[in-house]
């Protein structure tokens, strides 16, 4: 079962690097990242939101590619990869895991200008998560992490200095 987790950060880069830094304690950590977003509101209030494909999605797509490719060997070889790729895509991506939409666009809309956000959808040991954000100022707006790990992370978001 995956955990939600949503930090909130006051500052516009903050949200970016913290996706990165999930994604770099991701490697050997037993860690696995299903969902991700970041969200950034600019000084002038205009959100920038970047979103990466989940690993259903992109599992759905492969799949569905070589079956496309398989099934265009009688028909159009390209023409059945592109098709059967959508469709793994799309049929990935209802069955996986996915941040919810209403929930970015509310924590989006909490927003102030120059801050950002991220959105992730954690599988594993989300203990290394705790770890990859800990020299970051945060907000744990939202988790369904049990109680001892959403303690512990919002202490790693408190700051420094």
């Amino acid at each position: 079962m995956s955990d939600l987790v949503v930090i909130t950060f006051p500052n516009e880069t903050d949200g970016p690097a913290a996706l990165s830094a999930m994604r770099d304690a991701q490697r050997g950590s037993g860690l696995a990242l299903r969902d991700v977003a970041s969200v950034v509101k600019d000084a002038e209030g205009k959100v920038h939101t970047h979103n990466e494909v989940s690993s259903t999605t992109a599992t759905g797509a492969v799949g569905g590619g070589i079956l496309g490719l398989l099934l265009g060997f009688v028909f159009f070889p390209i023409a059945g990869l592109a098709i059967g790729a959508l469709a793994g895509a799309l049929i990935g991506k209802s069955l996986g895991h996915n941040v919810d939409a209403g929930l970015v666009r509310d924590v989006t809309n909490d927003l102030t200008p120059g801050t950002s956000a991220v959105f992730v959808l954690v599988d594993g040991d989300p203990a290394a998560l705790v770890g990859s954000v800990r020299h970051l100022e945060g907000k744990v707006y939202q988790t369904t992490l049990d109680s001892q790990l959403e303690a512990q992370l919002e202490e790693a978001l408190r700051s420094q200095g």
